[in-house]
């Protein structure tokens, strides 16, 4: 075999072996998968809102203020009225902004007071969601519990809020049933508030 044959040859391989590696680089570029949110909330929120509007749900609502109780009924005519009344349970969509990446421990296990699986993610940083947990059925879509606790704070006030939101199996899917909000509200310039509330959602019949 003469020399300018084997060069070619030569040459040829290498450049496959380039044109290859290349397209194996891209490959792996584009099917590299984008870093997901750590849980959803805004979309699970939604979806279950879409549900309660479509079966005209009203929310039987006990509020208690310094030790002064309030008992409300109400009907949600429209999304923006769920929006409004579940609006902290939105902010627990905090854990997915791109300054929480990183912070949360995430652990799976087993809740030994049900037969369901917890998720939860939990942080030492100094962040509104210090932690929150999903409680689920055989998978995350079938989700039953939801807790959280939720701080804020500015020059005005400091807060920190417990949150519960529960779902119950209805016509063969989760639908949210109750929740409940806890805690307290420190004005700087004024007296501590302390209040809980909780709601229970029925389905018209």
């Amino acid at each position: 075999m003469g020399m300018g044959r084997l060069r070619f040859r030569m040459f040829f391989t290498l450049t496959g072996i380039f044109i290859s590696t290349i397209l194996l680089v891209s490959c792996s570029a584009e099917k590299k998968p984008q870093i997901a949110g750590l849980l959803n909330i805004d979309s699970i929120l939604q979806a279950h809102i879409r549900y309660l509007i479509r079966e005209r749900a009203t929310i039987h609502k006990k509020a208690v203020l310094n030790g002064v109780e309030q008992l409300t009924t109400v009907t949600p005519k429209d999304s923006a009225d769920w929006n409004e009344e579940l609006a902290i349970f939105f902010e627990l969509s905090a854990i997915n902004k791109p300054s929480s990446k990183g912070t949360y421990m995430v652990d799976e296990s087993a809740d030994n007071k049900s037969n369901l699986t917890v998720k939860s993610f939990v942080t030492t940083e100094d962040l509104p969601v210090k932690y929150l947990k999903v409680y689920y059925y055989k998978s995350i879509s079938e989700i039953r519990k939801i807790e959280a606790q939720y701080r804020e704070a500015n020059a005005l006030y400091s807060s920190t809020r417990f949150l519960i939101m529960e779902f119950e199996n209805v016509y063969g899917k989760p639908l949210l049933t109750s929740y409940s909000i806890t805690g307290g509200q420190k004005m700087f310039l004024d007296d501590s508030v302390e209040y809980n509330i909780a709601a229970r959602v029925s389905l018209k019949k």
